[in-house]
């Protein structure tokens, strides 16, 4: 199991998403880190190489995996028009 870091601009992210969508966003990010980086990512181009974004609704978080120490790194979280 992985463990989950939020960076300080996805927790700003986190913080301006809607009551509703937030508990959601975070079974998401859980599930992420039982997962860890086996199974299907969508990973991302350009600017972004080398992290994957899930779709949570409209929203996205983008993140990526430190597999040397276990880690699930948040890096975004927002609209899907807003945050790539």
């Amino acid at each position: 199991m992985y463990r989950l870091k939020i960076m300080p601009k996805a927790e700003s992210g986190l913080a301006r998403l809607d009551a509703t969508v937030v508990p959601r966003v975070r079974r998401k990010m859980d599930r992420l880190c039982e997962g860890g980086p086996m199974g299907r990512h969508k990973a991302l181009k350009g600017k972004d190489r080398g992290k994957f974004s899930v779709p949570v609704g409209n929203y996205r978080i983008i993140y990526s995996f430190n597999t040397g120490a276990q880690e699930l790194i948040v890096h975004r979280i927002g609209h899907r028009r807003s945050v790539y």
